[in-house]
């Protein structure tokens, strides 16, 4: 086993961790796919309001490659269609039945799974509805079926602030990840790399076979995919590679073996603003307030993902496709008369600006706000501070924001993507949204071709 050490970054010791106990929730009375959780796809809807469901059921397809289809995670009733500006759609809500039905697809031995071509396993992982699970890099949209990657990535260490521990999910599951990864195996020339943090214990990948596995060490972001990517297998200009979470692999082995599309989720519930913090085994798409068990949220931001890079969803929004996490912190917006000049005991900074840097916290309290305004940008080493790739960030935004493609191709930018500059975003003085202009970038040069 490789051990990759990061040196660069840093880790948030936010208050409120979710114990190592997986509770298993049920199904939720309903559920949402979200059309914006999908990066490069343009989807077309295929159900209307009271369809009927299974699970499995395509509710939507790519307008480009019809081929890729995202699927019911419950059987029930399409209850809600809701849509934003310019009749954008934005989530498809089922009422779940609670019965979970599956849509029955051709099943494989496992013999049979090992003589199947490339050709043959896409085409079962696209109309089984597993393909947006694949991601690709550069620009980090939903991997093309046609593309083969000169490697994929298993992820399977998440560094962010209260993360969900893959390791404790994985324990026991070594023969359905491993079967995954055997056909992952198959879907490129190159290598499969697994990902983990050193101090995993969970056999499905201390003991994976046929495939690099690499342990990680190192503040965050050292589990982020772009961190993983540039100390195992750099991408050049014209180079794709592949990535996918570990979680999404268990999925391959009842889709291939039973027909079935697996809609389980694990999610961590954080945050000091959440009653119960446990691993909740739930299905994709639950909603916020079932996996909080409705309590009251009032004065609290809900969060799916982390603090650095989720999204809020708001107490009666859904988990996202690609989230394992759910945080709640206190929504803040209570301005502090002379705050300038506190000397800040319990104000948390990467820098000293406040005294808790001497004193130090074990955990830290943080709410929503920015605690300044916009200003501009000026030249210093902090960014460089928490990123480990071998990017100079201030350059970088100076030629996205100047929208000199080249430069900024030069400078790096395929090799990451907007995650990898929160902790930027987070210390900046400027209170610049650093990885927003990343985003900016890398949507520009994807549309200049």
């Amino acid at each position: 086993m490789n051990v990759i050490h990061v040196r660069q970054g840093r880790d948030i010791k936010l208050a409120g961790p979710a114990r190592q106990e997986i509770h298993d929730t049920g199904i939720p009375d309903r559920v949402a796919i979200q059309p914006p959780d999908f990066p490069g796809l343009r989807l077309r809807l295929l159900v209307r309001e009271d369809d009927q469901v299974k699970v499995g059921t395509p509710l939507f397809e790519d307008k480009t490659n019809p081929k890729i289809k995202i699927v019911s995670p419950a059987s029930g009733r399409v209850s809600a269609i809701n849509r934003g500006e310019k009749r954008a759609l934005l989530e498809v809500v089922v009422e779940a039945d609670g019965s979970q039905q599956a849509l029955a697809r051709q099943r494989y031995s496992a013999d049979e799974v090992s003589r199947l071509s490339r050709e043959d396993l896409v085409e079962a992982l696209l109309e089984g509805g597993f393909w947006p699970c694949i991601r690709q890099r550069p620009f980090s949209n939903v991997a093309h079926p046609s593309d083969v990657p000169k490697s994929i990535f298993v992820q399977a260490i998440n560094t962010e602030p209260l993360a969900l521990d893959v390791d404790v999910v994985l324990r026991d599951r070594q023969e359905e990840f491993q079967f995954g990864l055997d056909v992952l195996r198959k879907l490129t020339k190159g290598d499969v790399h697994v990902c983990f943090s050193s101090q995993a214990q969970a056999k499905a990948l201390t003991e994976a076979k046929n495939v690099k596995t690499h342990g990680v060490e190192g503040p965050h972001p050292a589990g982020n995919v772009s961190t993983l990517v540039h100390f195992i297998d750099p991408i050049n200009k014209g180079d794709i590679v592949w990535y996918l979470r570990a979680e999404d692999v268990l999925r391959i082995a009842p889709l291939l073996l039973e027909g079935t599309f697996s809609p389980e989720k694990y999610a961590a519930v954080t945050g000091e603003g959440a009653q119960n913090r446990v691993y909740k085994k739930t299905i994709i798409g639950a909603p916020i307030l079932y996996l909080l068990e409705k309590q009251n949220l009032a004065g609290y931001r809900c969060i799916s993902g982390s603090v650095l890079a989720g999204k809020n969803v708001g107490a009666n929004g859904f988990l996202c496709f690609y989230d394992s996490q759910v945080t709640v912190i206190p929504e803040g917006g209570k301005r502090e008369f002379l705050g300038w000049l506190s000397l800040g005991f319990n104000k948390y900074s990467f820098s000293r600006t406040f005294l808790s840097s001497v004193t130090g916290q074990k955990e830290i309290s943080l709410d929503a706000d920015r605690h300044g305004d916009h200003r501009a940008i000026v030249l210093n080493h902090i960014y460089d501070d928490y990123v480990p790739l071998d990017i100079p960030v201030y350059f970088l935004l100076r030629a996205v924001i100047a929208g000199d493609i080249e430069e900024a191709e030069k400078l790096g930018i395929l090799e990451c993507d907007e995650e990898d500059f929160a902790l930027c975003t987070f210390a900046c003085p400027s209170k610049t949204d650093v990885g927003g202009i990343i985003r900016n970038g890398l949507q520009l040069i994807e549309r200049e071709g």
